[in-house]
């Protein structure tokens, strides 16, 4: 699950919270409790599925916040960064992902060339979990980064 905090300008004194519970599932727009809109990028353009009680520019407002999110652009640099070694990276949350490589790469090298550069790759703040897989899922190993650095 991914949270987020949404404040509109001027009106700082309401808030909403954008919530996702799994990768590619609509985002959910909460305000007090209340289910305002899921809404949900499509063809570029952030848009509400179904009744909503947001208007557009507000919806448009609250997808460049999303849009904006580390999160979002980390799981493809990782790809791009190993084409050879990464089939897939996968944000489980703002502050965990998970890789899995390509079958039929040296792992335990991978693993030592991953915990050397993925620190580079990092921008967050925050502690961040990855979670590296083989292609089998038969084996794997967990690096902690926060502020640039293994932790």
């Amino acid at each position: 699950m991914i949270e987020l905090i949404y404040f509109p300008p001027p009106d700082a004194q309401k808030a909403y919270q954008l919530i996702q519970f799994h990768t590619g599932e609509p985002w959910n727009v909460v305000e007090d409790g209340e289910l305002l809109a899921s809404i949900e990028k499509l063809n570029g353009t952030w848009r509400s599925m179904g009744d909503t009680k947001l208007n557009d520019l507000l919806i448009q407002s609250i997808g460049v916040l999303i849009d904006k999110q580390h999160f979002n652009r980390l799981p493809l640099e990782i790809k791009k960064h190993w084409t050879e070694y990464v089939q897939e990276a996968i944000a489980q949350g703002d502050n965990q992902y998970m890789v899995i490589c390509k079958p039929e790469i040296d792992f335990n090298r991978f693993e030592k060339v991953f915990r050397t550069y993925i620190p580079g790759l990092v921008s967050d703040d925050w502690e961040i979990r990855f979670r590296v897989y083989n292609a089998e899922m038969s084996s794997d190993f967990e690096v902690f980064v926060r502020h640039k650095l293994l932790i």
